[in-house]
């Protein structure tokens, strides 16, 4: 996969990530599941951000970029996390729902929530192994 591509795919999930985390800093009183996912998103967000830096101006037979490629791959971690966040803006938004609808449909969710909060904890994991795994391989240049 070229650089590009994985550069693109960074960017529509961090679009969305942002879009989200947008969306739930203007939820008051919000359960500690939303909190919870805020605060996880915002951390996976900045992960991203380093990510994307470390695939800009890479080479497409780069070795840390072919082993990490994977991510951003179709159907690929970062490509399941923006349709599980995708799936989640109408219900933070509320569209469709009055007050009382909307907290209703949170406690009913809880454990989609709970999915997505597994799946931030994934990627944020597999993220930094890249990362790792990038700063490993620019120490092995300097040897």
């Amino acid at each position: 996969m070229d650089p590009l591509s994985i550069t693109s795919s960074i960017i529509a999930v961090l679009h969305v990530t942002k879009e989200v985390i947008s969306y739930l800093k203007e939820t008051k009183n919000a359960p500690k599941e939303l909190t919870k996912v805020y605060g996880e998103a915002q951390n996976l967000a900045i992960l991203l951000y380093e990510l994307n830096d470390c695939v800009a101006g890479r080479d497409s037979h780069d070795r840390w970029l072919l082993t990490t490629s994977g991510l951003a791959a179709r159907n690929g971690s970062l490509d399941q996390y923006k349709e599980a966040l995708e799936g989640l803006i109408p219900k933070v938004t509320g569209r469709g729902l009055g007050k009382v609808g909307q907290v209703f449909a949170w406690k009913c969710n809880k454990d989609e929530v709970m999915v997505l909060l597994s799946q931030i904890e994934r990627i944020k994991s597999l993220v930094q192994i890249a990362l790792q795994l990038e700063h490993m391989f620019v120490a092995r240049s300097f040897e």
